[in-house]
């Protein structure tokens, strides 16, 4: 296994230049660069699946998280070994990273990137994503507890409809929900599924729940944010960092104990732990081919 003290690194036979693995990404806790890409390196194995033929928009943090950040899609140039797609933008052509190989990943923390944003679909087929995402954001003075509540009230109607729902701590605030799907919707009708469901547990949880857009207008409330289901939109991906005190994890959790975890309650120093003993609680996204009822599609 490659070090944090290396150079350059040797992955799959191509050299990978690295450098200021010392630098200090998070100043209060002190964890560098270094470490950064030594636990991207240990968590490929789960990670890899949930990227593969994906276009990435990669968050860049190259002077740690309370330097300025960026986000970059737009790869023109990139090693050999880099698989970019390109993707019509407009006028413009945004030339994707996809992260089909260990060494794209090392790569793209040696550029300062801390966060990993997939596309919901794959480049088999961009116009139709292969999960739909309910992305619960709690304003204060609502709380990840509170989000947990709208999530298994979301539960409770996609239970109904037969489908099956997975939860991730985003490492944020808030909460992903994930929901795989054969690739047969459009962007348009999974957004729409999810602003009905929205819609319905908010006649629920008035009092918790709702889908103003407007952040002044959201009341304290849990946003129920439909629109992340959009082609090219992105959220944190599973088993990414996250640039927040104490270096949280986006993480898959099981839903009976999720009303016992908080937001950073996987870390850059014990996500690899947990993995070990719960293996990919994710995998299942990769065989479930769920159908969405057509009545909530419009």
């Amino acid at each position: 296994m490659p070090t944090t003290l290396s150079r350059e690194l040797i992955i799959n036979g191509h050299p990978v230049p690295v450098k200021n693995l010392d630098k200090i990404f998070w100043p209060e806790d002190g964890f560098t660069k270094g470490e950064v890409m030594a636990y991207y390196i240990q968590v490929w194995p789960y990670l890899a699946p949930h990227l593969k033929d994906r276009p990435l928009s990669l968050v860049r943090y190259p002077e740690g998280i309370n330097g300025q950040y960026f986000y970059q899609k737009n790869f023109p140039e990139a090693p050999p070994w880099v698989e970019r797609i390109p993707v019509p933008s407009g006028k413009r052509v945004i030339h994707y990273v996809m992260a089909n190989n260990l060494e794209t990943l090392v790569w793209a923390v040696n550029l300062g990137c801390i966060e990993i944003h997939p596309w919901l679909s794959t480049r088999k087929d961009l116009a139709h994503p292969t999960y739909v995402i309910f992305d619960l954001d709690p304003m204060p003075p609502a709380t990840f507890q509170d989000a947990v509540q709208v999530a298994l009230a979301l539960k409770t109607l996609t239970d109904h409809l037969n489908l099956t729902l997975f939860p991730k701590i985003s490492g944020a605030t808030g909460l992903h929900l994930y929901l795989p799907i054969r690739p047969i919707y459009t962007y348009e009708e999974t957004g729409t599924f999810v602003q009905r469901l929205g819609e319905a547990v908010i006649r629920v949880l008035p009092e918790l729940a709702t889908n103003e857009r407007k952040v002044l207008a959201r009341g304290g409330k849990v946003y129920i944010d439909h629109l992340q289901n959009r082609k090219g939109k992105t959220i944190a991906s599973v088993y990414s960092l996250r640039p927040f005190p104490g270096a949280p994890v986006s993480m898959p959790v099981t839903w009976d104990e999720l009303p016992t975890v908080q937001p950073a309650s996987f870390t850059l120093t014990t996500a690899l732990n947990r993995l070990t003993t719960t293996g990919d609680l994710f995998a299942p996204l990769f065989q479930l081919q769920q159908e969405l009822p057509p009545e909530l599609l419009q």
